[in-house]
């Protein structure tokens, strides 16, 4: 008979040690409940080693669902070990820079989200409201070629510093250039970067020939880490150079958190079937915790995002 969910969380606090290295023996194992983004709440392992402050957070969802796809337990727990191990910070961070707004406020970035789908989230972190998205401030903690790490900013840490959005906003707008620099690329660009990443280049070609029409009518708009890469909407220098390309008749899909897809008024294509498209690669292809929006927008110079 298969353990309930709430049974094998508790599992795996019981026996994940077996399955970790002798300097994770005296780790503390513990469970919590994190809010993702869209209000989405998954269950959290960390475990701690006594001489660093931080570890990552590993979401047992996931690993369920192998269990009850027939994954071996065993297997289960020796992967959920590896990832532990894995992403092992080497070094201790210094909780309390997070306190000291000076050492902080060339790391603060922005991110979007949906307004309607974060009701829960937004009610702890300071935003600001663009259309029908909300802008959310992170301290970018780390960045290197493993990945990166940050930390929210929450409503009890910007009063701590006496700062208000305003200042946020204005900050991580300043930084973003600097710490995540948007990308604008050509789909048949980012496709040629997939393909010829993982295939032969002669394979690689004679798909990108069938999959992109010879004239682009689809960017991406994102960054360069391709992670949060939506928020490079609010980048009022790569937004003006894709008004120049386009003028102001385009239209913004909200691919995810991490991308845009500008596509040219050109595209014999109405709202409607805009919408729809979006609709349905939410529901088949993009994570729960990754969708930004079910709808188009469009972009002024003057009004900026607007809703569709």
């Amino acid at each position: 008979m298969k353990m309930r969910f709430e049974q094998f969380t508790e599992e795996v606090v019981n026996k994940i040690r077996e399955f970790l290295p002798e300097s994770f023996a005296n780790a503390s194992v513990e469970l919590q409940t994190v809010t993702k983004n869209n209000d989405l709440k998954l269950t959290g392992l960390t475990i701690r080693c006594a001489d660093n402050n931080i570890c990552p957070t590993i979401y047992l969802e996931q690993f369920y669902d192998k269990y009850q796809s027939g994954e071996d337990m065993g297997k289960i727990l020796s992967n959920i070990a590896d990832v532990r191990v894995r992403n092992e910070v080497k070094n201790g961070f210094d909780v309390e820079q997070i306190t000291d707004f000076e050492r902080v406020k060339d790391m603060i970035v922005p991110r979007l989200v949906g307004k309607e789908w974060n009701t829960s989230l937004l009610e702890q972190r300071p935003h600001k409201i663009v259309a029908d998205l909300a802008v959310t401030y992170h301290i970018m903690l780390k960045q290197d070629i493993d990945g990166t790490a940050s930390a929210p900013i929450t409503y009890s840490l910007m009063q701590g510093w006496g700062v208000d959005v305003d200042t946020l906003h204005e900050l991580a707008l300043r930084n973003m250039p600097v710490l995540l620099p948007s990308t604008f690329q050509s789909m048949s660009s980012v496709l040629s970067e997939m393909l010829y990443k993982d295939m032969d280049d002669e394979d690689a070609e004679r798909l990108l020939a069938d999959m992109v029409p010879q004239d682009d009518l689809m960017f991406v708009l994102s960054n360069k880490q391709k992670v949060n890469g939506a928020a490079a909407l609010l980048d009022k220098d790569i937004m003006q150079k894709i008004v120049e390309k386009f003028g102001e008749d385009f239209y913004i899909l909200p691919s995810s958190v991490h991308e845009c897809i500008i596509v040219s008024a050109d595209a014999d294509m109405d709202t409607s079937q805009l919408t729809a498209m979006i609709q349905e690669v939410n529901a088949g292809q993009v994570a729960p915790e990754e969708r930004l929006s079910d709808h188009p927008y469009r972009y002024t110079v003057e009004d900026g995002l607007l809703s569709i």
